[in-house]
């Protein structure tokens, strides 16, 4: 078996993303992505079995890359309230700058597709770790509610998809003004 090349993981990957995005999940066909990507049809099935796999590794690779950089600029030294400040104004500024990423993310949630096994779930863990470690730490020092923190990073991560949505959608920026509205809701949402 021949060694993956990375390069072509990436093309069928983003090829399959911007699909997506026009035909839906249903509508995405192995045959079809091949075409649009400019590979042979045999070539996608050489690094994906099938368009479930093809799917899910999509699903981990979003994961990953819309949280890879969560975390920039934050200092140790600042504030617990300062750094949720600075990760939601990243994770917020992510889906802005990628509105096809949310398109994917919300069918994939509401199809078949989406089955939480294990590997998915801990990939996805693993993914949001920042938003977790900064939650659990807030709860430890009485800052942040006592709840279940996939809950909370659920309503947080949640709010901050539609307020990405309404800058889309009417293809206006968050005014600074509307950014500190945005998060005092989301502060107020979330601590003790």
């Amino acid at each position: 078996m021949r060694s993956k090349d990375e390069t072509k993981v990436q093309l069928i990957l983003g090829t399959a993303l911007k699909m997506i995005e026009r035909v839906g999940l249903a509508g995405l066909k192995m045959s079809d992505l091949a075409k649009e990507a400019g590979v042979a049809t045999g070539t996608v099935y050489i690094y994906f079995e099938d368009k479930n796999q093809l799917i899910r590794e999509l699903y981990l690779y979003l994961m990953h890359y819309n949280t890879a950089d969560l975390n920039q600029p934050i200092s140790e030294n600042e504030p617990l309230k300062i750094k949720i400040k600075k990760i939601a104004r990243n994770y917020l500024n992510n889906n802005i700058n990628n509105p096809e990423h949310g398109a994917f993310l919300e069918q994939y949630f509401r199809s078949p597709y989406f089955h939480e096994d294990d590997a998915t779930h801990q990939a996805e863990e693993l993914a949001l770790q920042p938003i977790y470690s900064l939650l659990v730490e807030g709860q430890r020092q009485s800052l942040i509610k006592d709840a279940d923190p996939e809950l909370l990073v659920t309503l947080v991560c949640g709010m901050l998809n539609e307020v990405a949505k309404v800058s889309i959608y009417t293809q206006k920026p968050i005014t600074p003004a509307e950014w500190e509205l945005t998060f005092s809701v989301l502060w107020d949402g979330i601590r003790s």
